[in-house]
């Protein structure tokens, strides 16, 4: 929490930092293997038997990635795929992160088929799959989809705090076509994306991914990966995943992507995507 306390001196008041350091406490754990194989990804010269011993230390996380490897998302493979080592030589380093980090997400939250959670969940597999659609040709690694997954991390953080609260502000909010951000910060002291910020940044994820979420509301982003994020989260809200607040958000100021349809391959597919993980990980 050491570097968590000395970002929380970098908002506009201590009224402010005492605030998000009490909404953060609850937050549910991470992963720290998940958080480590973020960034090792990002070295070029990462080798696999460097990665799947990372995966020794959690035998929870490394059998999750060899159930979600072998559930057909990334096609039936001609035997079962039975070590870690196998599955980043068949899926690559990019797959086997994705795979980690939906896995550890999925183990971190709390009360799963609870109403809302499960509306979240949903909401953010299917903000990933369309952020890594759209920005497949120009972003680098696989950071729209990691952006895309971890973009409403923050509400985790206000659920925690108000379980039974929180939804209904979601509710009320989206009922009355108020800003999302807003209620929050009202009832709160902070709003969701000032949350999810933090929280990478506490993390030691990329700039640009801290960047992207951060930024994953504003109305005049023009950052590839955050104008990314907004169209993984506008489009998945609009067509049904969940309720983050970007569509009322966005209302005046679509997102550039979002401006395009999706082509029909995905919208075919999405559905059956976002129910694939979230089985393959009960």
């Amino acid at each position: 929490m050491g570097k968590l306390n000395s970002l929380l001196q970098t908002l506009p008041n201590r009224a402010a930092g005492v605030r998000a350091r009490h909404l953060l406490k609850r937050l549910p754990a991470f992963s720290p293997i998940a958080i480590k194989l973020m960034v090792m990804v990002n070295d070029e010269n990462v080798s696999f038997k460097e990665v799947a011993k990372l995966f020794s230390a959690d035998p929870v996380l490394a059998g999750q990635v060899l159930q979600l490897a072998n559930s057909g998302m990334y096609g039936r493979q001609v035997a079962p795929v039975q070590s870690v080592l196998h599955a980043i030589a068949i899926l690559g380093l990019k797959n086997i992160s994705r795979i980690a980090l939906t896995a550890a997400l999925s183990n971190g939250f709390p009360s799963r088929t609870a109403s809302w959670t499960r509306s979240w969940w949903r909401h953010s597999i299917a903000s990933a799959l369309i952020a890594d659609h759209v920005g497949m040709a120009e972003l680098h690694l696989d950071f729209g989809y990691t952006a895309g997954l971890l973009h409403a991390i923050g509400q985790l953080a206000l659920f925690q705090n108000a379980p039974e609260e929180y939804p209904k502000l979601i509710e009320e909010a989206h009922s009355a076509g108020a800003d999302v951000l807003q209620c929050e910060s009202r009832r709160f002291g902070a709003d969701h994306v000032e949350l999810s910020g933090l929280i990478l940044a506490d993390w030691g994820l990329p700039q640009s991914l801290q960047q992207a979420v951060s930024e994953s509301h504003s109305s005049n982003a023009s950052d590839p990966l955050t104008a990314t994020v907004q169209a993984g989260c506008w489009y998945a809200e609009s067509v049904g995943f969940g309720q983050c607040g970007c569509i009322q958000n966005q209302r005046d100021n679509i997102p550039e992507h979002s401006a395009k349809p999706l082509d029909k391959y995905l919208l075919d597919v999405l559905t059956i995507e976002v129910n694939r993980i979230e089985c393959s990980l009960h």
